[in-house]
């Protein structure tokens, strides 16, 4: 337990005020951010405050000033010692002095908070006054800890697309990797002054400034590399470094837990500027239960937590579901899965882990379609999977299926969050992770308008009273806009008032925030346990803590194995028929779906691999369809390459976007995610210059003239296939790439289900800020078109499906419009050339602003089908 904080008497007449311990205890010993878990503060403390309060009371009836004068001597003596002492204090603690005098002895607490006075900076108050109350400013040279380079998420590049501009799909969105626990620290913020900040420094002088030496985690599955890897000089083996670090660790999660109650009125500051009255304690304890999980998911968690703080691995947050879940109403950034996310991320900042939320969610769809390909479209390292889809999907092996894919498919054993008619309980027979997040209990009642002002930002409109405050609440549930002016682009159509999409079963941003807090809350616990045991641990016996307890791959490996023994998959549902009674042959649009032939029983058991072009998606292009594709005789795996795919178009303006006032509280409110620590942005060298980066998208009239064949175009790129070329001249019904496939991509830009994406930024967006991925790319082809051919790799069970939309006309094939013949006598379009090749480009881009809007289109009508049983799940067979 932290030591407590001690209240400065700055007058010895002064009548001695309560001590407000510090950390997760408040003043009556009651438990602040661990529920369940009740800690008194120090019997010493406490007693010793009552005997101050007595003396005081007897030295102040005193006559005798030289009392007095003997205490004040005292006092000065005390802090002479102090200030002596303190030039040799380890770096990082601040030592105040607490002018209580107890025969003879000076009292001193201890403020861990606070920094010590350091040779590179320290702002200093005027007065010792203020200096009591505000915590003195501890900064050191980041130069050194700094990421010199960009990074993106995958290394993937499509043949013929390196020089797509930044921010497409083709390039990726590069951004600074975390590499240390020192890069985003930042102690000079709003709220730094009076919440705290993670104060960390390098205990030792040799490596001030530097990054410690780090062994090789790449050269072994999971990044389990051996103790004894750890080289001289490793911060994990460091006694030192480790105990200030993890003490900075437990102070920065016990921070966010009081921000996240804080932000409806219920946190306790570590200033004591809190007044903690019955009923504040009441209504704190209301606020929210965690639901602990067992004894077996917490050790898993513990393992998990220390294993990727100690080898720097990332850490990924994954939902999938339906439009509920994906923000539809609310907006796809304020989707809870992301406000959850919005807190956690500076937190596992500072702890040297890249933490991403993932929303993969789609509207009118669930998560089976999904599900049939693994991990590959929700990436395959996941650490915490929740399933939502409970209005598309009340089949229980769905989920089921979800879970076990979870499971089977990816490099790690997610934890598998319950909650909204999911249940994984049988997981945890076999050693999964599990449990749920619970829910928000209190929030202050609004009444009316006026009084909603007197409430805190985030609960403000958030429960109303009965009669008519209760419109109160209905009139402010969506409240997500759709723009915020900025000085560098203007959209060029005017944006919509209001985020789209609200329904009935759609939730506005206020229950996503509650929602996505409670998220938060149940993982900040569970750190909270892993860093009090991994502290446990290095006490017991030293730092790097034994591989048994952090090493992850026989833990993995372990559940891994024992899914198959699992019950509760589906039983077996017929090929092209929905899972939700959808009539075989659908009259409104004729789209047939019925196939014979059942979905085999064993791919229960099997890790599935897929590719599509729906989304949102892990690594956008990587799990694509085009990624696949097998590149046709001029070395193109589309042929429209070079006329400005979806894919290859980048954003018309650049981030951040501005922060929203609806979703971001005004100082000084309170903010957890500013308070836990928010990254400092860099400057990203892609955003310079928006119009010059993005002049290559677009063709002038002289270069249209002067526009080079697409076929000298491909040779000079220098992978024509000759032979291929020679067949398709020679024989039309060669099994060879064809030359007339139209892919449709769908959205622009970066869509892989974060908030860091940058997803269909262009100026034809009516509501920018809705941000929503949901995507259904294709690719089209004909009988003209040749042959569309996939290099499926890797299949070990003999099983390979596809979705067919075979209702689709042959007029929608834009590249093979006009074409007698297969291939168009072998050549396709790349021996258009000049105006006519320009002619071809603008209809496909036409083509493509079409596709966009009518697949949108059919995504909304998906959704509001009043009737979910009804629900067309995209159509297809």
């Amino acid at each position: 337990m932290d030591p407590p904080s001690a209240v400065r008497d700055e007058d010895p007449e002064m009548e001695m005020q309560p001590i407000v311990p510090r950390g997760p205890v408040d003043p009556d010993g009651r438990k602040i951010s661990r529920p369940n878990n009740w800690m008194m503060p120090s019997s010493r403390g406490r007693g010793r405050m009552a005997t101050a309060v007595a003396h005081g009371e007897s030295i102040m009836a005193m006559a005798d000033s030289d009392v007095k004068k003997k205490k004040m001597l005292l006092v000065f003596l005390g802090i002479l010692m102090v200030a002596l002492v303190g030039m040799v204090a380890v770096k990082g603690d601040a030592v105040e002095l607490e002018k209580i005098v107890e025969e003879g002895e000076i009292e001193v607490a201890h403020h861990d908070d606070t920094a010590a006075t350091t040779v590179e900076e320290e702002t200093t108050s005027s007065s010792s006054s203020s200096s009591s109350s505000t915590p003195a400013v501890h900064t050191i040279d980041l130069d050194g800890y700094l990421p010199k380079s960009m990074v993106t998420a995958s290394d993937y590049v499509l043949p013929g697309s390196e020089n797509a501009p930044p921010l497409s799909a083709a390039k990726g969105r590069p951004y600074y990797p975390i590499i240390n626990h020192f890069q985003n620290r930042n102690p000079t913020g709003f709220y730094a002054k009076k919440w705290g900040y993670f104060d960390l420094e390098d205990p030792d002088p040799k490596w001030k400034g530097m990054m410690r030496p780090q062994p090789d985690f790449a050269a072994v599955p999971n990044r389990d590399v051996k103790s004894t890897d750890f080289p001289d000089g490793a911060w994990q083996k460091d006694k030192e470094y480790m105990t200030r670090f993890l003490e900075e660790a437990k102070k920065l999660v016990n921070r966010t837990i009081e921000a996240v109650y804080g932000e409806w009125g219920l946190g306790i500051l570590q200033d004591g500027s809190v007044e903690l009255s019955d009923e504040f304690m009441v209504n704190r304890e209301a606020f929210y239960k965690w639901p602990k999980p067992s004894e077996q998911t917490l050790d898993g968690m513990t393992r998990r937590f220390i294993h990727h703080i100690m080898t720097g691995d990332s850490f990924k947050l994954v939902l999938g579901g339906h439009s509920a879940a994906a923000g539809h109403g609310a907006g796809f950034n304020a989707s809870y899965v992301h406000q959850a996310g919005l807190v956690l991320e500076p937190v596992f900042a500072h702890l040297g882990v890249e933490f991403r939320s993932y929303n993969f969610a789609q509207g009118g769809m669930g998560t089976f379609q999904q599900a049939l390909a693994g991990m590959d479209l929700r990436g395959k390292d996941a650490d915490m999977l929740i399933w939502d889809s409970s209005m598309t999907e009340k089949n229980p092996p769905l989920t089921n299926f979800f879970y076990r894919q979870g499971l089977l498919a990816g490099n790690r054993a997610p934890f598998l969050y319950s909650g909204g008619g999911a249940d994984p309980a049988a997981f945890e027979a076999i050693g999964a992770s599990v449990g749920g997040y619970g829910a928000l209990g209190y929030s202050p009642i609004t009444t009316s308008e006026e009084q909603a002002k007197t409430l805190p930002w985030a609960a403000r409109y958030d429960k109303c009273g009965p009669g008519g405050a209760a419109a109160l609440c209905d009139s402010q549930k969506y409240d997500g806009k759709c723009w915020v002016e900025r000085e560098d682009f203007t959209p060029a159509v005017k944006q919509d008032d209001l985020v789209g999409g609200q329904a009935k079963w759609h939730p506005g941003p206020k229950v996503h925030r509650a929602r996505g807090r409670a998220l938060a809350l149940s993982v900040l616990f569970m750190l909270q346990h892993a860093l009090d045991k991994w502290d446990e641990l290095g006490t017991e016996s030293g730092h790097p803590v034994a591989e048994e307890h952090w090493h992850v791959t026989d833990f993995y490996n372990g559940i891994k194995e024992k899914v198959p023994t699992v019950d509760g998959c589906y039983p077996g549902w017929k090929i092209g028929v929905t899972r939700r009674g959808l009539r075989e042959t659908n009259q409104t649009d004729g789209r047939r779906l019925d196939l014979e032939g059942e979905w085999p029983s064993r791919l229960c058991n099997i890790p599935m691999q897929g590719r599509t072009l729906w989304g949102p998606r892990n690594n956008p292009m990587e799990s694509s369809l085009l990624s696949i594709l097998k590149p046709n005789a001029f070395g193109d795996v589309d042929p429209n390459i070079l006329g400005s795919p979806a894919y290859m178009k980048g954003p018309d303006y650049f981030p951040p976007d501005r922060a929203a006032p609806w979703s971001t509280p005004p100082e000084p409110e309170v903010n957890p995610w500013e308070i836990a620590g928010s990254r400092r942005l860099l400057d990203n060298a892609n955003a310079s210059n928006a119009h010059q980066i993005n002049s290559g998208n677009f063709l002038s009239s002289i270069e249209k003239e002067n526009l080079p064949s697409a076929e000298e175009e491909a040779i000079a790129r220098g992978t024509v296939n000759a032979t291929a070329l020679r067949i398709l001249a020679e024989d039309p019904d060669a099994i060879v790439p064809g030359l007339g496939i139209d892919v449709k991509w769908g959205l622009s830009g970066v869509c892989d289900g974060t908030t860091h994406a940058w997803c269909e930024r262009t100026n034809d967006v009516k509501c920018l800020y809705s941000a929503a991925q949901d995507n259904r790319g294709v690719i089209c082809f004909n009988p003209l078109s040749g042959w569309v051919v996939f290099d499926v790799k890797n299949v070990k069970n003999g099983f390979i499906g596809a979705r067919i939309e075979a209702w689709r006309g042959a007029g929608e094939i834009e590249t093979a419009k006009g074409w007698k013949e297969v291939n168009n006598g072998g050549s396709g379009n790349y021996k258009k050339e000049g105006l006519e090749r320009h002619l071809l480009q603008k209809a496909q881009q036409e083509r493509d602003a079409r596709y966009v809007e009518e697949m949108t289109n059919r995504i909304e009508e998906d959704m509001l089908l009043d009737d979910s049983s009804r629900r067309r799940l995209g159509g297809g067979q």
